[in-house]
Order: structure tokens, then C-alpha cells, then sequence
């Protein structure tokens, strides 16, 4: 494989989403490889200009997850969930596709960010959130999310926050994240 800008970008991406999700959890090493053994690189590859809807996404993100999930497992990682998995593939997009050329592209626009518990208790004090939401954003743990938790997460996020419209993109979400704090969950 040559060694040009797209394999450096995703050789960082990778670095980058395995230390994000790591924490407490496993390996760089054991990330790494359960990552790139998904067809994520390869659908960047051929597809990342391509149109994509949120409901495609969606589908795409749990393949990979649990793909991710499976092959952690299978190699004796302890404590893996469908909520770290989305933290790996959520920043690996964000570094090889939000953040990168392609961000103008509709993947950008519905990638998922990667969800943690600063994120959630800031978006747990918005204005115009339900009560109900609201301690569900406070109380959930996103390292112990399954797939359905995920999801579900997903969709409030995107009505409660982001207002359900799909007119501002997922990213957007981050405005709320506080640079300053570091989440030591």
C-alpha cells in the first residue's frame, strides 16, 4: 500500500480514535486491529462523496460497531460495548472525515460525534429539554451503552438537541463540549 496522504491521515485517525476510547479499557494496539478489520477505511475510500442519510448511517455505524465488538471480544478484551465501540468509530470519522477534506460531504454531516459523559452533562443543562431527557443525558453512562441504549441516545440527541430538523449537522453537537475539562470516565 502506498504510504500517501490518505494512509497518513487514517494511520493518525486510527492512533487518535484507539487513545480516545482506550482509556481504562484496553490497548491501542487491540483497537487498532478490531478497527481495521471493519470496511471503514475502505468505504471512506470509495464513498466518501457519495449521498448518505442519516438512516444509512445509522445502519452503517452499527455494522462497524459491532463488528468492532465482535473481534474485541473474540480476543479477550474484557467490559466491551457497543458504547466504546461508537467512541472509536465516532472519532476515527471525525479525524478522517469531519475535520479533514471531505467535510463538506453528507457523511460528515451525519457521522455520529463522539459521545461521552462531559458532553452528555452539558447537553443535560440545555434550555427546552425535557425533564425526562434531561436525566437520561445525566444519568447515562455511555461506556456501558449496548446497541439499543445507543441508539436510542442517538435519537434524542438529534430531537431534544439538535431539534430533529436535520438542517444542522451532527457536529454541530460538539459546540456544547467544554475544551477545557477532560472526562476521566
Amino acid at each position: 500500500m502506498p504510504y500517501d496522504l490518505f494512509e497518513h491521515r487514517h494511520r493518525f485517525s486510527v492512533w487518535a480514535a484507539a487513545r480516545a476510547a482506550q482509556r481504562g479499557f484496553t490497548t491501542v494496539d487491540n483497537l487498532r486491529h478490531a478497527l481495521e478489520l471493519t470496511d471503514i477505511r475502505k468505504f471512506i475510500e470509495a464513498n466518501v462523496e457519495e449521498a448518505i442519510n442519516a438512516d444509512q448511517f445509522a445502519e452503517r455505524h452499527g455494522k462497524w460497531c459491532d463488528d468492532i465488538v465482535s473481534d474485541l471480544k473474540e480476543s479477550g478484551v474484557q467490559n466491551v460495548t457497543f458504547g466504546r465501540a461508537a467512541k472509536l468509530v465516532a472519532v476515527y470519522l471525525k479525524a478522517m472525515v469531519v475535520v479533514g477534506p471531505h467535510a463538506d460531504t453528507a457523511l460528515a454531516r451525519v457521522a455520529h460525534p463522539p459521545i461521552d459523559r462531559l458532553l452528555l452533562q452539558k447537553l443535560s443543562g440545555l434550555e427546552g429539554v425535557p425533564d425526562d431527557v434531561r436525566r437520561i443525558f445525566r444519568t447515562t453512562n455511555w461506556t456501558d451503552l449496548d446497541r439499543c441504549g445507543y441508539d436510542g441516545l442517538v435519537d434524542r440527541i438529534r430531537q431534544h438537541v439538535l431539534n430533529g430538523d436535520g438542517k444542522k449537522p451532527f457536529w454541530h453537537l460538539e459546540q456544547h463540549w467544554n475544551v477545557t475539562q477532560t472526562d476521566d470516565s
